[in-house]
């Protein structure tokens, strides 16, 4: 007989409040984290890696698909106008002013640069940029939209040692929103709310325990990394969401979508093709079809990653493509130059060196120790629970630790220089072990046979019969 100390949470009216107060609370997470992305300034508006991602969004929107998005604030447009050589640029600014001032009601904003020869710009009517290049000598290209940072060949740069999917996702909400630092955020505001949901609806599907999912509410509010990574427009969470679907879609056996999910997951960042591997591990442990096992996670995952890879692969060519991606894997397995703390996998569960995201707000990728410490403890006793009580467990478990063990296995061929946000994409497996050891604290004794059943296992000699462990058929999943 099961000890359940939430039975006065199993009438109907208790479920509606309960569920009335997620529906509340998951507005408020993303209310918060609006309002964190919407106060955090950074450098020149850029918070933390955000400078390579939403310049490398700007150059890929222009270069692949030949378009712009726009800036406009207090009525002006904003320009960035790039110069090829540092006299052009100094000679050419009267004439340029000049213009601007006569033909657009423009003029050049006090912006300094020391790394790179930009000029900024704004008017009162959109730039006619031939025209512009025509009268104005040594001109390399005209950006419209927000300023970018000053930085060395950025107007070039395609951030090609990483995948593209993230980046056409924040290209699309600046040519929609406007290219400005909330736009570049809002899909991580999103997908960071979506994927709240979806850590809850995987409890929900293993525990069947509305109490125990409106735990995951107060994870996220006291796990300082979940709600800064849903603040800030970096790719990790782009990779966590993916991952979080992938392992929702394989809960309710859809092994095909599961593995179209860990494709967009690579596509959005390499380190989420490492639970590649727990999908083709499940498959073959639930002795689904052998060939589809097999042909889901190595070919599906594969080709949606190609796909889409196909505009850069169209605008580089297959081989300088296929270079690109060779050289993105080989930065993946080598040490960043010093700057930023780093971290080590294990590291990040007790918060070692927790990387910085922005000051005034202070925003640190940092995890609240207790809620992984939780989680660790409850892979301990998921043999056992998989054994004995529900299969399911076994899919959080194994995403988690592909994730894990992925990273381990970068920083051993090499890349030291790991940093304390790359957590965000264990954080989703971690909330939903974490909700499963508490769970599982209202029976207690399911602790205890399970170590009297290791116990056991250990201790039996050559002459003993070996343990047989009973396979229940009945799926205690909803």
């Amino acid at each position: 007989m099961r000890l359940d100390i939430f039975d006065k949470l199993s009438s109907k009216r208790a479920r509606k409040i309960l569920i009335v107060l997620m529906i509340i609370l998951t507005i408020a997470f993303a209310y918060e984290s609006f309002t964190l992305a919407n106060n955090m300034q950074g450098t020149l508006g850029y918070v933390s890696d955000e400078c390579w991602y939403a310049s490398s969004s700007k150059n890929i929107l222009r270069e692949l698909f030949n378009v712009q998005p726009s800036y406009i604030s207090d009525g002006y447009y904003h320009y960035s106008i790039f110069f090829n050589d540092p006299s052009d640029l100094a000679n050419m600014i009267p004439s340029l002013n000049s213009t601007l001032n006569a033909q657009y009601g423009g003029y050049i904003l006090p912006t300094t640069y020391n790394n790179t020869l930009c000029l900024n710009v704004v008017t009162q009517k959109p730039l006619n940029e031939q025209s512009i290049k025509d009268s104005i000598q040594g001109i390399e290209l005209i950006q419209a939209g927000y300023k970018y940072p000053d930085i060395a060949g950025i107007e070039n740069y395609m951030n090609t040692e990483h995948p593209p999917l993230a980046k056409y996702i924040i290209g699309f909400s600046m040519l929609s929103l406007g290219d400005k630092p909330i736009s570049w955020r809002i899909p991580s505001i999103i997908l960071g709310t979506l994927m709240l949901v979806l850590i809850c609806l995987i409890v929900y599907k293993l525990t069947d325990n509305l109490f125990i999912v409106f735990l995951i509410f107060l994870f996220a509010f006291v796990d300082s990394i979940f709600m800064a990574m849903s603040s800030v427009a970096m790719l990790d969470i782009y990779a966590a969401f993916f991952l979080t679907l992938s392992a929702w879609l394989a809960l309710r056996n859809n092994f095909f979508l599961s593995a179209v999910s860990l494709g967009l997951s690579a596509s959005s960042k390499l380190t989420g093709v490492f639970p590649v591997i727990a999908l083709l591990i499940y498959m073959l442990v639930i002795r689904f079809d052998v060939i589809k096992s097999f042909v889901y996670p190595l070919i599906v995952s594969p080709a949606v990653y190609v796909s889409v890879n196909i505009p850069l692969i169209l605008h580089y060519g297959f081989k300088n493509w296929v270079s690109q991606v060779e050289n993105g894997s080989k930065w993946d397995i080598t040490n960043r130059p010093t700057g930023p703390p780093v971290s080590t996998p294990w590291g990040w569960f007790y918060n070692q060196n927790p990387f910085a995201l922005n000051f005034k707000p202070d925003v640190i990728a940092k995890v609240d120790p207790v809620i992984y410490i939780m989680a660790l403890v409850m892979l301990v006793f998921i043999p056992y629970i998989y054994f004995k009580i529900n299969k399911k467990y076994l899919i959080p478990t194994l995403w988690f630790l592909a994730g894990f063990f992925g990273f381990v296995g970068v920083y051993l061929l090499g890349n030291k220089t790991q940093y304390s946000f790359y957590v965000i994409t264990l954080t989703p497996m971690v909330y939903v072990l974490a909700a499963a050891f508490i769970y599982y604290l209202t029976e207690p004794w399911t602790f205890k046979d399970a170590l009297k059943s290791y116990y056991a296992f250990i201790k039996r000699t050559p002459k003993s019969q070996p343990i047989q462990v009973q396979d229940i058929d009945e799926d205690y999943s909803i």
